[in-house]
């Protein structure tokens, strides 16, 4: 071998019309590196240039088809080893090893395998992808096998493969049962029952997010910052390998994008170990892929470069084909790839995202300070399209809200952290140690955020953004959120199938902060739906609802549920908003209430499927506009044929600030004015008959009986908060559905029935505002104006006459008239106010 030379190699190639050869005239490329450099760069040598190699060198050639004969030797040596050093052991003897390589050339290897096994090396030359291809085959049952169940063979109770255990099917099961046959025997107080349990339930998780929101927001955060300065000091050889993890499904269009994305981050190009993960089945992206050359035959190309530059572009990139399995998910394939990988530290980048180009030498600084006690470092995301349409304004608000509040106040108390499924950096040896990814949950990234958690490891928060696509059309919002609550709802049944061990574990305090924070992912959203039919309800028939809130302490919570809660994650939106200096989306942070429905829609989608389809990924559709292809023909003469260009446009990421409008601002303040003329209206400073006769303070449902104890105080009258009289029985049956008409007033008729020694008189009650008693003479009427609402089940019975003979009649819907005859001579006028309990308290007595 001593008198080969690379310069013989590269015009041995030269003859053989092999493309690109330029590249491997680097000065840094040796004789020794002379293979591995023919594999970076997907230089096609065909099987004759290892052939002439072979003869060279007095070395025997082995035919791929012979190699292929037996292809378990692929797998004798680690994959690692083979798949780096181009070796297969074909067999070992006492004196000697005979191994099939593709790079004899690598004299410092084969000396360090003679010392390691203290034999001889018997080299035999065969084609470079033929030993790949022995390799990549030999291991595919293996990794295929383990990346589905790895967690399930060494840590059962903490895979989803089965979701629940037997005792909480059990629950369920007989829960269901039992509370299907309770509402059957009684549905009004079973239906009580229920309802007061879950605004018990919503009661004390509400306040858990108010605080871990609040954390978030207020005071120094937790959040680790890496200064420019603090990058500038690293020195790239000092830098570890990195793996990059790149899940595809049938994104066969965001393939550029994100092949161009990872380009361009600032790290060293030998140090990346990027795996493009790809399904079998997925033929689409397959091709996309092979066109692109990522296997090594090139057609199109992501931007005007020569083919030579093109591919070295291309050599940091490492296809891998995920064999078909019974499930098809994100984390069945990242457990695949996590076989292959070579790094110190490896990351999730999603078709569509857009890195920070820093961040990864940010995150191997946070590792360094932070230490062994710290599993993942979780980036910040958010959208490159937050204004693309009313959704994606929506959906770019609830991020600033989650990721720079809730997670970051999440961060700061030290609880156990949802991950993000994109972006969140392990420790490689970490991450095996923890079982990498449950392939049987959709929301791998959360639950593997609680796994960390138990193991009493760390999650830290770094200042890196990295940018999505957020989803442009409700369709396919909906898929993606019914997906993270269905994956929420398994990984808390997964967890909480030892509830004893998980306190243990991660302690009192994270434990209430799971149940109310986690479990409030999917709860919430949940029961909003239910809580709001029922507050729509009881604007319809609130005879049926009204002893639901007699009861003081379960008004008051049921209020707060709905005034005090709703109105604090608005607050919370709004807030976000603001301190993102995004005031132009202000306005639709106000709106967010209607995307807070289609929230619910997304939860019961989610949980519904949970029974049907528990392992189906819901596919999200990513849009396409930042890619454009076209022929390139302006010059070529830089390629060996036809190439076409794909041109990736990047996304713009504006994040600075951004002023709202003139239009903007003049409709914010018209809404706001709106808000606070309803307002006025509904607590009866202002009237507004279309509005007041339907929609007053006291036909929201339970905020009259809130405010019963201020009307009893004012009326005098004892004040009571725990009447639990008022607690509807186990045999207390719904009250009557009155469909109400309209409340017509009598109508008085002009007759001649003027008495002179009557006048004119008014009459209001001093402890009852709004009931006014009035006497006219001209036509000798007592009419009786109830100008108030009064509460549920109280009415008033106005009693006239003389001595001689009286008679009454009742105003028993209010607001309301009665208009009654004057008689003649002196009337006596008894007006008294009924509770719903039948007690009568008076409140007008006079003569006319």
């Amino acid at each position: 071998m001593n008198d080969l030379t690379k310069e013989e190699l590269i015009s041995t190639l030269q003859r053989m019309d092999v493309p690109n050869t330029i590249l491997l005239e680097d000065p840094s490329i040796t004789l020794d590196t002379f293979i591995p450099a023919i594999k970076k760069f997907r230089i096609q040598a065909p099987d004759d240039f290892y052939a002439y190699l072979a003869d060279r060198l007095g070395l025997a050639f082995m035919e791929r088809d012979t190699l292929f004969a037996n292809p378990r030797i692929g797998s004798v040596l680690p994959y690692a080893v083979g798949e780096e050093t181009l070796i297969a052991l074909l067999e070992s003897k006492p004196t000697h090893l005979k191994v099939a390589t593709a790079n004899p050339l690598d004299t410092p290897l084969f000396t360090r395998l003679e010392e390691i096994f203290g034999k001889k090396i018997e080299k035999v030359v065969t084609p470079l992808d033929a030993i790949l291809t022995i390799t990549d085959t030999s291991y595919q049952g293996p990794h295929a096998y383990s990346a589905l169940s790895e967690l399930v063979d060494r840590q059962p109770d903490e895979s989803a493969f089965r979701i629940l255990v037997p005792w909480q099917k059990a629950v369920i099961v007989i829960g269901t049962i039992v509370l299907l046959l309770l509402i059957a025997i009684n549905s009004y107080f079973w239906l009580f029952v229920l309802f007061t349990i879950i605004n018990i339930t919503y009661f004390v998780m509400n306040p858990v997010k108010f605080y871990v929101s609040m954390q978030g927001m207020m005071g120094e955060k937790n959040v680790i910052h890496i200064s420019d300065e603090d990058i500038q000091n690293l020195k790239d050889e000092d830098l570890p390998i990195y793996t990059v993890l790149v899940p595809l499904f049938h994104e066969q269009e965001m393939l550029p994008h994100i092949l161009q994305n990872i380009a361009n981050i600032n790290y060293p190009r030998d140090k990346l170990d990027v795996k493009i993960l790809m399904e079998e089945e997925d033929t689409e992206t397959i091709d996309k892929a092979r066109k692109l050359g990522i296997f090594g035959n090139v057609e199109e190309i992501i931007s005007p470069m020569s083919e030579a530059e093109y591919h070295a572009f291309l050599s940091i990139f490492h296809p891998v084909i995920i064999p078909k399995a019974d499930i098809t998910t994100k984390p069945r394939a990242c457990n695949y790839g996590l076989k292959r990988s070579r790094g110190e530290f490896v990351v999730i980048y999603d078709a569509e995202d857009l890195p920070d180009r820093d961040q990864l030498k940010k995150v191997v600084i946070a590792f360094q300070r932070l230490g062994p006690k710290y599993a993942c470092v979780q980036c910040l995301l958010n959208f490159y399209n937050p204004r693309k349409n009313m959704l994606t304004r929506w959906f770019s608000i609830e991020y600033s809200y989650y990721y720079d509040f809730y997670i970051q106040g999440l961060d700061k108390i030290d609880a156990p952290i949802p991950l993000g499924g994109t972006s969140n950096h392990f420790r490689m040896k970490t991450l095996r140690e923890l079982g990498a990814w449950d392939p049987y949950n959709v929301t791998e990234d959360a639950d593997l955020g609680m796994r960390i958690a138990r193991k009493k490891l760390h999650t830290a928060v770094l200042n890196s953004h990295t940018y999505e696509e957020a989803v442009t059309r409700i369709p396919s919002w909906i898929r993606q959120r019914s997906r993270w609550v269905k994956g929420f709802v398994i990984t808390w049944f997964v967890t909480m199938r030892h509830p004893v061990k998980v306190l243990k574990d991660i302690g009192i305090k994270n434990f209430f902060v799971f149940q109310t924070g986690f479990g409030g992912n999917f709860y919430l959203p949940l029961m909003n739906l239910f809580l709001w039919l029922v507050f729509a309800a009881g604007f319809i028939i609130p005879e049926y609802f009204s002893s639901w809130f007699e009861f003081w302490p379960f008004a008051a919570i049921a209020v707060f549920n709905l005034l005090i809660g709703n109105l604090f994650f608005l607050t919370m939106m709004v807030v976000a908003t603001w301190k993102e200096k995004q005031r132009d989306l202000l306005l639709y942070a106000f709106f967010s209430p209607i995307y807070w429905i289609l929230m619910s829609i997304g939860a019961w989608k989610g949980t519904l499927q949970l029974i049907f389809k528990p392992y189906k990924w819901e596919k999200t559709s990513h849009g396409t506009e930042i890619v454009h292809e076209q022929l390139l023909i302006e010059h070529p003469e830089r390629f060996s044929k036809p190439i076409k260009w794909i041109e990736v446009k990047s996304p713009e990421v504006d994040r600075g600030a951004r002023k709202a409008t003139g239009t903007q601002v003049a409709f914010s303040l018209g809404f706001t004015v709106l808000l606070i003329l309803l307002a006025l209206i509904l607590f009866g400073v202002l009237e507004y008959k279309p509005v007041s006769e339907h929609f007053t303070l006291t036909k929201i449902p339970g905020l009259n009986q809130v405010m019963k104890p201020l009307e009893d105080y004012q009326s005098g009258r004892d004040v009571r908060f725990l009447n639990f009289e008022a607690i509807p029985g186990p045999y207390s049956t719904s009250p009557p559905i009155i469909i109400p008409e309209p409340d017509l007033t009598q109508e008085i008729t002009l007759v001649p029935t003027f008495q002179s020694d009557r006048p004119a008189s008014k009459i209001s009650a001093p402890g009852e505002p709004g009931l006014i008693l009035r006497y006219d003479p001209l036509v000798n009427r007592i009419i009786i104006t109830a100008e108030k609402s009064l509460p549920e089940g109280d009415y008033y019975v106005v009693t006239t006459g003389s001595r001689e003979s009286e008679y009454s009649k009742n105003i028993e819907t209010t607001p309301g008239t009665l208009s009654l005859n004057g008689g003649s001579g002196v009337t006596r006028v008894k007006v008294f106010r009924v509770l719903r309990n039948g007690a009568q308290i008076p409140v007008i007595d006079t003569s006319l």
